[in-house]
């Protein structure tokens, strides 16, 4: 078939193919219903010729005297008719002289008391149609009536209707080609308008959408690509916003490596001064060696490249092991951190990932919360799955940055985290870990009142042996 597409470059129009189809359909409809309609037809003509033969028969049986070899009939006989004698011999013969070399059998079953219907061939000419039946002379006498028809008449008969049937079909058929191409070429004309509007529609013109609006399966269709389209035109921007920003990322530092190279190069300095130099040339190639890593990290993650070493991973343990760090980092910023109820849950994930995704996600928290204020990490299962939730008192996120915030390079103050240190992809690292442990992240934040994060993992089957939470040092305990 798709040689014969590949052979016939007009068979790969839909609408063509549909055409033929139709008409195909359409054809093996008529041929089986003229099938059935003729022999219908004709068995219903050769019953009523038969049932004619049988009547003819009896009012022959009512007129018929035999004296002898001689018979007689009370009224006229027209047709053909032939009666044969107890030893089979035909005594008497009426109608035209036909002569048949195959009734010797219906005689004979007529002789023994049963009626036949028979077509006897001729020598020329079409068959006739024949019907024997008995006549008991008396107690001792039995003869054989033959009576014969041309079926002349339905020969014709069924000639007119095969003419007819050939001729409305060819008439239907041309039809139904006419009509299946109007109906196709109608039915897909929203196809090619489709195909016009997504012809037009390329990189630089992701805007635009296709309009078809039906409830049909080309509706849904225009939709999905639209649908399509938006999530092409999303993809785009954020590569066009993610080569932006990683293009800032990393002009910044390579200025400060530049101006501090030609800086020092430009004459001969103090060995302190190459020092500070090399220190601050050091630091910059360090943040950047930081940006390229997390990029190669989640270019792998996206290519699912990364390895990953599933384990059964107590999740109250790991926390409370990360709360160390967290309570440092809390008390260097100034901040009170807070390790709340701790359900025993175990889920199957990396290690040594989890660990990366809990704590960006915990030093997010402790870098936008100002001093004086409080994180509170706590852990919690319900409905198969253990959700660990991060609230802090911080500065929050405006509500239209909530859905931009796990995009790569966006910060919704790129000056403040910057000067802090921030690449701005520890939370689209954290997500990626969170999607490829078949998790979710989810914020809630108001703007001046803080901001909690909730990291939702799928639990385990195995559930994890019972710990007890290990006391954290508070800065009171401290003191």
């Amino acid at each position: 078939m798709k040689n014969l597409f590949k052979d016939y470059p007009a068979l790969r129009s839909i609408k063509l193919r549909l055409t033929l189809w139709y008409m195909a359909a359409i054809a093996v409809v008529l041929i089986i219903f003229g099938t059935v309609a003729y022999y219908l037809l004709r068995n219903n003509l050769y019953k009523n010729l038969d049932d004619s033969l049988r009547a003819r028969v009896i009012e022959l049986q009512v007129s018929l005297k035999i004296d002898g070899q001689r018979v007689m009939f009370d009224q006229k006989v027209n047709e053909l008719v032939m009666i044969y004698d107890a030893d089979g011999a035909l005594i008497q013969r009426l109608g035209p002289n036909v002569q048949f070399s195959n009734i010797d059998r219906a005689v004979a079953q007529a002789l023994f008391g049963e009626s036949t219907y028979q077509s006897a061939s001729t020598p020329s000419g079409p068959d006739v149609r024949l019907y024997a039946a008995p006549h008991n002379v008396d107690s001792q006498t039995r003869v054989a009536i033959v009576v014969g028809r041309l079926p002349n008449d339905i020969i014709s008969m069924l000639a007119v209707f095969r003419q007819v049937l050939i001729y409305a079909s060819f008439i239907v058929l041309v039809l139904t080609g006419f009509g299946g191409m109007f109906l196709a070429e109608r039915t897909l004309k929203p196809v090619e308008r489709i195909t016009d509007i997504a012809r037009g529609i390329g990189e630089s013109d992701l805007s635009r959408r296709i309009d078809v609006e039906s409830d049909d399966e080309l509706g849904r269709l225009a939709e999905t690509l639209n649908g399509m389209i938006a999530r092409l035109e999303e993809a785009f921007q954020k590569q066009r916003r993610f080569v932006a920003d990683a293009s800032h990322e990393l002009r910044t530092p390579l200025a400060v490596i530049q101006a501090e190279s030609s800086l020092v190069l430009e004459k001969k300095r103090p060995q302190e001064d190459y020092r500070t130099s090399l220190e601050l040339v050091s630091q910059e190639v360090a943040y950047m060696s930081d940006i390229v890593a997390k990029l190669l990290l989640l270019a792998r993650t996206d290519a699912g490249s990364e390895p990953v070493d599933f384990q059964y991973v107590n999740v109250a343990a790991l926390l409370t092991e990360l709360a160390q760090d967290a309570e440092a980092l809390a008390q260097e910023k100034g901040v009170a951190f807070k390790l709340g109820p701790m359900d025993s849950l175990t889920v199957r994930g990396d290690r040594i990932k989890l660990r990366q995704l809990y704590l960006n996600i915990l030093d997010n928290a402790v870098r936008y919360t100002p001093e004086g204020g409080t994180v509170t990490c706590s852990l919690a299962g319900k409905e198969g799955r253990a959700i660990a939730a991060f609230a802090d008192t911080g500065i929050g996120i405006p509500e239209e940055h909530l859905s931009l915030i796990f995009d790569r390079f966006y910060r919704v103050d790129k000056a403040r985290t910057y000067a802090e240190g921030g690449t701005g992809l520890g939370l689209a690292i954290a997500a990626s870990i969170a999607k490829m442990h078949g998790g979710e992240i989810q914020v809630e934040s108001k703007e001046g009142k803080g901001t909690t994060v909730r990291v939702v993992l799928p639990l385990a089957d195995t559930r994890a042996i019972a710990w007890t939470t290990p006391k954290l040092k508070t800065g009171k305990d401290q003191d």
